[in-house]
């Protein structure tokens, strides 16, 4: 949907964050994204669905919230990405990350229009093919706006969510605990030197903790098995700036924005 970015040619890798071009440098790219995620946003996104492994087929649901004073519009965006994709092409990259393998119904998305403080949900149904490796495919969901800001020609992103497409395996299956997606809280928020990160998982699941700096790279970071109710972390030399925290589990992901003041 974007005009070609190099002398009128496209040019592989090259990065859009919220519809804005940000070049092919390597080096800069997780600034730019995780300076995108630490920006507050009054819509959150929850997903569920199911997969079958027999079929290679399932359903996903997108559940926005909008909790902001006004009425949105957004278009909800379904993609079934691969990483890791092998294929030497004609600029001699062979590997290729994040593949946009299907666009679910397809690329137009599904127009959904939100009032304050209400919610609705998306659902669609997905297939594999079957040269697709499932252990390599994610899910990948966008409420993308649908008014254009002119000064760069974008639509930005109300929010967005992923979740590996085995994640929903079991889910319906008598028995089998449905899957539970995680929650994070940071605080206080902002602080000074010292951050508590509080957040809930299933018990007995792994869960990994992360936090990002402005210059995306891992501050600080945990690992371990979840407890039952609140599991709890403490931060005490947080450094000032913003930052992004990020819990993954087996349930997906969860994220909060953290301030350090000086």
């Amino acid at each position: 949907m974007y005009p070609p970015p190099y002398l009128g040619g496209y040019y592989t890798p090259w990065l859009w964050v919220d519809g804005r071009q940000r070049g092919y440098d390597y080096s800069l790219w997780p600034g730019y994204v995780t300076q995108q995620l630490a920006v507050p946003t009054p819509v959150s996104l929850t997903l569920n669905g199911t997969y079958n492994q027999g079929t290679r087929s399932g359903t996903i649901q997108a559940r926005i919230q909008n909790d902001s004073s006004a009425e949105i519009t957004a278009r909800v965006s379904v993609v079934v990405t691969e990483d890791s994709c092998y294929y030497v092409g004609p600029n001699g990259d062979p590997w290729h990350n994040h593949v946009s393998r299907d666009y679910i119904p397809d690329q137009n998305g599904t127009i959904v229009t939100i009032p304050a403080g209400a919610a609705d949900t998306v659902e669609h149904e997905f297939a594999l093919q079957s040269g697709w490796n499932e252990a390599k495919c994610k899910l990948v969901v966008y409420a993308q706006s649908t008014t254009m800001v002119p000064a760069d020609s974008s639509y930005p992103a109300f929010r967005g969510a992923d979740a590996n497409v085995l994640d929903f395996v079991g889910v319906n299956d008598p028995g089998r605990p449905a899957l539970v997606r995680p929650a994070l809280q940071a605080g206080p928020n902002p602080c000074r030197g010292r951050a508590r990160l509080e957040f809930r998982a299933p018990a007995g699941t792994r869960f990994a903790l992360e936090v990002f700096g402005p210059d995306g790279r891992i501050a600080w970071e945990r690992s371990g098995i979840a407890d039952a109710g609140a599991n709890r972390a403490t931060w005490s030399d947080a450094r000032p700036g913003v930052y992004l925290c990020r819990l993954s589990t087996a349930g997906g992901l969860a994220s909060a924005k953290l301030v350090v003041l000086d």
